[in-house]
């Protein structure tokens, strides 16, 4: 558990410690295995029940110079309360008991046969994760791109964290950059509960056939409350208008500039953040590996880690989130 500033704990620490047995364990393994944000994401427990309340600092104090025998004016800072809540993503998998029964290994079996419930699981979340707009759907909770969803020149907005790659229409794509921590961007769960995906062994249940027709199976639960807090909205930010089309052409945006300018945006705010990462989707990681490959350019690199090859830009690892889309909209 690394601590910069005040202790907490990343999503994958928090699962690590969870208590079960061997299929709770694997299934903690293969929630890890396919979810890349779990690997940096900070998690921290909601102050205000199932929400969480945070304050953003918009401006600094007015400071005066003073001669002796004068004074000065009283000055305060700018100051702006954001509550984000949490959302409940629940899902149930199934399986005949005599067929799991047959197979010897009942629990491998219930596994094998809860695997795309739990793949569906991390889908949902890391979409949300970009995507999700209350606006939509009541039940789950803004995402990034709903946060930053317009393009501003003026310093110290939402916008000025936003950069254009100039692309139009519906078929671009987003590269994000995240400084991870309590004070920047982290997770949320509700006060009192526990971190992360929760699975339950139901046991044995009589269940129904699509004709209504009773069976005995076995059930597994699978509960996730979540939300989403950016603390410090200037030390993440978003290249947007990413043409998707235009990348094997000569005018294809110039990522690696694009992505200095944003680095330099949020460089003086990321300090003391746990962890800092580029995010994109497969699209544009295999464009940067492309750009990696010339020895020229000192800013995107190829190192390996666990065996896999990882491109890095500024020495912050780019890494790959199938949900972010190849098919948003321009922002303006």
């Amino acid at each position: 558990m690394a601590t910069v500033g005040n202790t907490y704990l990343t999503l994958r620490d928090k699962l690590s410690q969870t208590e079960g047995g061997k299929v709770t364990a694997t299934i903690i393994d293969m929630f890890a295995e396919s979810n890349t944000l779990l690997e940096d994401a900070v998690v921290v427990e909601c102050n205000d029940g199932t929400s969480h309340k945070t304050t953003v600092r918009n401006g600094l104090p007015d400071i005066e110079f003073r001669k002796f025998y004068q004074g000065v004016n009283c000055s305060k800072g700018d100051y702006t309360q954001i509550t984000d809540t949490t959302s409940m993503l629940d899902d149930y998998s199934e399986c005949d008991k005599k067929l799991a029964d047959l197979n010897g290994d009942v629990a491998q079996f219930r596994l094998n046969e809860s695997d795309a419930h739990i793949q569906a699981m991390n889908n949902k979340v890391q979409q949300a994760f970009f995507y999700g707009n209350k606006k939509n759907d009541e039940a789950a909770f803004d995402g990034l791109a709903t946060r930053f969803n317009t393009i501003s020149s003026t310093k110290g907005t939402l916008g000025y964290q936003v950069i254009s790659a100039g692309g139009s229409g519906s078929d671009n794509t987003s590269i994000w950059l995240v400084a991870w921590g309590d004070r920047h961007t982290h997770l949320i769960y509700p006060k009192g509960s526990d971190a992360g995906l929760k699975h339950i062994d139901k046991g044995v249940v009589t269940t129904e056939d699509g004709s209504g027709k009773k069976f005995e199976a076995y059930r597994d639960y699978f509960s996730w409350d979540v939300g989403l807090s950016v603390r410090n909205y200037r030390s993440i930010g978003r290249i947007a208008n990413i043409d998707v089309s235009d990348l094997k052409t000569s005018g294809a945006a110039k990522l690696d500039d694009l992505m200095i300018e944003l680095y330099y945006r949020c460089k003086k705010h990321i300090k003391g953040a746990k962890k800092v990462v580029w995010y994109c989707n497969e699209t544009i990681e295999t464009a940067l590996h492309k750009q990696a490959k010339d020895k020229a350019n000192i800013n995107l690199t190829i190192n390996e880690y666990g065996g896999q090859p990882v491109v890095e830009f500024l020495k912050m690892p780019v890494k790959c989130c199938d949900q972010i889309l190849d098919t948003e909209a321009q922002v303006s």
